[in-house]
């Protein structure tokens, strides 16, 4: 298979940048279990902590997790590849661009008789953490607790390794995902400001504060034990 247009390596910090991050690493976290009550107190630290993401960010050097493309370029290869890995799909749907819903999504392109399977999907083409020797020394390394109880940062870790990983067999999917997504993690400042008084105002704050402590929790981590994280395990890519 190709590498044309794959991720390219990432390069190692300096020992400067390094210490430089690892104080802002510290800083986050102390934001991040300090309690906060109230609007105000849950906005301050909130934005407190979005300041710090920030910094990092800027440290943090800039790793390209698409081929650069268009997705709507990539569409072709990743059908081909899906198809040939076993795949079967009926002829009348297609993979669009749905301006709508900012992303893309299947469309028929012709009638669908009811009962007519539209996809299937072989079980080689589920993305899900194996018994691979790098999985599981992995895993192994990754604290029991904290695995038990967050098997999505496992599967997290996976998509980071095999997205740097050369001549990844998921490329031509990893290459069709977004650059960005529509979740509180991109909101900006004043954004979150926009939902005091919603529903989704508390679960917004929740998660933006659950990430940052993940990220800061296993950047520490990779940094001391695993190897092939270390130099593209950055939050832009964990989130």
């Amino acid at each position: 298979m190709s590498n044309h247009g794959s991720a390219p390596p990432p390069k190692a910090l300096s020992k400067g940048k390094v210490k430089e991050l690892n104080g802002l690493v510290e800083e986050l976290m102390q934001y991040g279990f300090r309690e906060a009550n109230g609007t105000d107190e849950l906005l301050a630290q909130h934005r407190n902590m979005a300041g710090v993401l920030d910094r990092i960010r800027r440290v943090e050097p800039k790793l390209r997790t698409t081929n650069g493309r268009p997705r709507m370029e990539n569409v072709h290869h990743f059908t081909q590849w899906a198809l040939e890995q076993g795949c079967g799909r009926a002829e009348n749907v297609r993979i669009a661009e749905q301006t709508e819903f900012g992303g893309l999504g299947l469309e028929s392109c012709g009638h669908i008789p009811a009962g007519e399977s539209i996809i299937t999907v072989p079980r080689r083409l589920f993305f899900y953490v194996t018994n691979e020797p790098r999985y599981r020394k992995l895993l192994e390394l990754m604290p029991g607790a904290m695995m038990s109880e967050q098997g999505n940062i496992m599967l997290a870790l996976a998509l980071i390794m095999e997205r740097f990983r050369v001549k990844s067999y998921w490329k031509p999917y990893l290459d069709l995902l977004p650059d960005r997504y529509t979740t509180p993690l991109y909101y900006t400042t004043d954004d979150m400001g926009e939902l005091v008084d919603t529903e989704a105002f508390l679960p917004a704050l929740k998660l933006c504060k659950h990430i940052a402590r993940q990220y800061g929790f296993i950047r520490k981590f990779v940094q001391e034990k695993v190897d092939e994280l270390r130099d593209c395990f950055t939050y832009d890519v964990f989130r």
